[in-house]
């Protein structure tokens, strides 16, 4: 994975069009800042938090959403308060066409207390993370909603890697459909991925070709760490993903908001 570790408040975090950003959190570690996400989230995203029934999902909604308000703040100048949003008919989030002169394009997926968020420029994007679990019907999924190609070779791996190679495409498959902006309504059999067992911390990059779109994806695929699988997926096949990070002892002497 390429990495970039930035300076909270002392640098402007800039996205040129060859690049994805993707920042990667612990939620719970922002759990004594959920005061100040729920200053700057909107009524409907307040009503939605309210809906939850355990209070610590309703904290992580507020700290995602806090967060992605953040962070598009750095990178369009827009107050985060002031940031709207508009859903498609299938709920896929993104900026309000009047706020959103600079064309950046953003996705985010999380796995209980982990959070992934994408932003790119003009550029179209999807990205999931799934924290592995043993499934013992994961042969049977696979069969169900992945291609034959797929399941094929989930088939070829030796039993103590098939839940890594289970999770790469299940992975790999979720953020294509949500950078198409279908949600489950895409057809996940019309498209193959790549499966692969990583160690924690590596990643691939492959393309995928969509049997009804002209162009080409990218997909990064990456293990976290041991129990954490991502992919990211967009439609230009000439950016680079970099993994954005700020510096360990800045944040903790500081507050994003």
């Amino acid at each position: 994975m390429r990495k970039r570790i930035y300076y909270l408040r002392e640098e402007q975090i800039e996205l040129p069009e060859d690049e994805v950003h993707i920042w990667n959190f612990d939620m719970n570690k922002y759990l004594n800042q959920i005061d100040e996400f729920v200053d700057i989230l909107s009524s409907d995203e307040l009503i939605r938090a309210s809906k939850f029934h355990f209070g610590r999902d309703q904290n992580w909604f507020i700290i995602s959403r806090g967060l992605l308000r953040v962070f598009l703040n750095f990178y369009t100048a827009i107050p985060a308060a002031e940031i709207k949003f508009i859903t498609n008919s299938f709920g896929k989030p993104s900026l309000s066409l009047a706020d959103n002169s600079t064309q950046i394009h953003f996705n985010l997926s999380h796995s209980q207390n982990f959070l992934s968020i994408g932003f790119v420029d003009n550029t179209h994007i999807g990205i999931d993370v799934e924290l592995m679990k043993p499934l013992k019907d994961h042969l049977e999924i696979a069969k169900r909603f992945f291609s034959a190609s797929e399941v094929e070779q989930l088939l070829s791996f030796p039993a103590d890697k098939i839940l890594d190679g289970f999770y790469s495409c299940w992975t790999a498959k979720e953020a294509v459909i949500k950078l198409s902006g279908e949600g489950l309504s895409f057809p996940l059999k019309e498209f193959d991925v790549e499966l692969k067992a990583l160690n924690p911390g590596e990643s691939c990059i492959y393309k995928v070709k969509l049997k009804k779109r002209s162009e080409d994806l990218l997909i990064e695929v990456c293990r976290l760490n041991k129990t954490l699988y991502s992919s990211c997926a967009i439609d230009n096949v000439n950016a680079a993903f970099i993994h954005c990070y700020f510096d360990e002892n800045d944040l903790l002497s500081s507050s994003l908001i």
